[in-house]
């Protein structure tokens, strides 16, 4: 029951054949409708343009957390939490279902003394649907068809969400949604995708907005279908920014790369090879200079790197790299939680399973994985202990190496104010 867990929550739900489909086959390197960043530009003009974007596409707030959403399966709904671990809010969130960070967003900014803004879920009962609790008001935003991830801006209430169902000819017919917790019921996607050649769906990963209206959509193509039972990381492919202002489509990042997480203000994004036989050491890539930073995989990591988070300064990356497999018997799997300097190079922290498992008094980790940054030093790591429904959250000081309980539950999001 653990193994089958891992795969429905850390993996984009692809099917074994897709996934060798996607390797073997023959791919193309964009859409019809998506453009490569010309090459031949210069880098100076090349920045002004990017720079130019980002004074029209700009983000809220300062992008550091004010709060944090955690699932404790309580069975009433999701709780809001201060930066100290106190709970402030009790959000109910009826027919939720399972509760990860793509399905549950924070539509607005935190104001101190206020109400939460609407916290918009994924519904799984009575019907699939978005739903929005809103001042404890739970209404529907709309039905969907199969829902896959949902967004939201830093602080701000836009958002961005995709579907996906099989075409006529049996291949995942994706959708992408821009909106903001007001419209969303009633938009239309601004770009769909039938992909035939690698069988990926399209998926959000982050949203450019102004005044909660957004601007332009992050996006990754991502495998879906039915998971093996040994696949740890997400399985994507390049990264995309689809720009709503003029109907812009430019690739940043080259299929043969995996998208492995964005930064909070989406300037940096971290990326392995996609080739499973490749090299699966975590590298960032400045997404506004192109520049890159690699860091060398752990000598016993042979499954790889994944789960990029992103301290709000971008001074630090942190990932998970694991050796070993989910189903060996006896378990030889064990997580490692590293941190790398982005601007010097180098890795600054390990944290291995075992620290994890002392921090919560525990004999073993099944699973942990990065969650996001409290501040620009304090990473949240999420911890299952040997029981899967064993969940916590830690809190890892990059300076001085402290370890502690943050809460109980699993990592749902951020508020920012």
């Amino acid at each position: 029951m653990i193994h089958k867990k891992i795969i429905i929550t850390t993996i984009a739900l692809v099917t074994l054949f897709s996934f060798s489909s996607c390797q073997n086959g023959s791919i193309d390197l964009a859409d019809d409708n998506t453009e490569m960043i010309d090459t031949t530009t210069t880098q100076e003009d090349e920045n002004s343009e990017l720079e130019n974007s980002t004074d029209k596409n700009t983000i809220s707030g300062d992008l550091i957390p004010d709060g944090v959403l955690i699932n404790t399966d309580n069975g009433v709904g999701l709780t809001y939490l201060d930066t100290n671990g106190q709970i402030l809010s009790e959000i109910q969130t009826p027919g939720i279902g399972y509760v990860d960070p793509d399905s549950v967003a924070v539509a607005g900014a935190i104001i101190p003394g206020q109400s939460l803004p609407p916290i918009i879920y994924r519904s799984w009962e009575p019907e699939q649907a978005l739903m929005a609790n809103t001042n404890g008001q739970i209404s529907t935003l709309r039905l969907t068809n199969s829902f896959l991830s949902l967004k939201a801006a830093p602080g701000q209430s836009a958002i961005a969400f995709s579907e996906v169902m099989y075409s006529p000819e049996n291949f995942p017919h994706s959708f992408l949604y821009a909106a903001n917790s007001i419209n969303s019921g009633n938009v239309e996607s601004f770009y769909d995708l039938i992909d035939e050649p690698t069988y990926m769906a399209l998926m959000p990963a982050g949203i450019e907005a102004i005044n909660g209206e957004p601007q332009g959509i992050w996006y990754t193509k991502t495998a879906w279908g039915i998971g093996g039972v040994d696949l740890i990381f997400p399985i994507t492919r390049g990264l995309y920014f689809f720009d709503l202002t003029n109907g812009d489509n430019l690739q940043h990042i080259d299929p043969d790369r995996s998208f492995q997480g964005i930064s909070p203000d989406l300037s940096h994004a971290g990326t392995v090879d996609f080739d499973m036989a490749g090299d699966r050491a975590m590298t960032v890539v400045n997404l506004t200079s192109s520049q890159k930073t690699s860091f060398t995989l752990e000598s016993t990591s042979d499954r790889g790197a994944g789960f990029a988070v992103f301290s709000p300064n971008n001074k630090f990356a942190a990932w998970l790299e694991v050796s070993g497999s989910m189903v060996s018997e006896p378990s030889n799997f064990h997580p490692r939680v590293r941190i790398g300097d982005i601007q010097n190079g180098g890795i600054v922290r390990d944290l291995v399973d075992t620290s994890a498992a002392q921090a919560i008094n525990g004999n073993q980790i099944t699973f942990m994985r990065p969650a996001g940054w409290l501040n620009n030093e304090t990473l949240l790591v999420e911890v299952r202990g040997q029981d899967w429904e064993n969940v916590s959250l830690l809190s890892y000081n990059v300076l001085s190496g402290g370890l502690s309980i943050f809460s109980s539950g699993s990592f749902a999001g951020f508020g920012y104010q």
